[in-house]
């Protein structure tokens, strides 16, 4: 068991884990009704982390949660509506991966109306088992933003490791 914050700094991909079921390093709308929960970029380490909840996605039948880490960060370019609207989860409804000259990109869509963009020089992706979120993601609409955070996967939380993939 390792915290997602470890796992950001530890490299620890490893080809003795099973392969990503569905890879959003190579494969388009991989990630299609995941939910960004939270992203992170350290200028120090030149390193982004995306973390998703999976409970709502498409794609993946194990796992709760998912880590893109990207490594030798070029660029993360994040742009959203400035009105706040009430709190909702951005949900996947784009991902594409592809390959700039020699680094590893990935531009995705959201609803309600956001994008982000990142380039690196790599990317590792890990499908999580998060302790203790439940069966279902919260109702964003009937419960206050402390709640909604409780219920979801968060940086601090303890993990299993199910899948991996790196886009070497």
């Amino acid at each position: 068991m390792i915290s997602i914050n470890d796992l950001v700094k530890a490299r620890l991909y490893s080809s003795a884990l099973d392969s990503a079921e569905s890879d959003p390093l190579r494969e388009e709308d991989a990630l299609q009704e995941a939910q960004l929960l939270d992203s992170r970029v350290c200028q120090l380490t030149s390193t982004a982390a995306l973390l998703f909840e999976l409970r709502t996605s498409l794609q993946f039948e194990v796992g709760n949660a998912a880590l893109l880490v990207v490594r030798g960060l070029h660029s993360f370019g994040w742009n959203s509506p400035a009105a706040q609207g009430p709190l909702a989860a951005l949900t996947v409804v784009s991902s594409v991966p592809d390959r700039l000259n020699d680094s590893f990109r990935a531009r995705f869509e959201f609803f309600p109306g956001a994008q982000l963009g990142v380039v690196g020089d790599l990317a590792e992706f890990y499908v999580l088992e998060v302790e203790g979120v439940g069966d279902v993601p919260p109702d964003y609409s009937s419960m206050d933003l402390k709640q909604v955070q409780d219920a979801l996967p968060s940086w601090s939380s303890v993990c299993s490791l199910l899948q991996a993939s790196s886009s070497r």
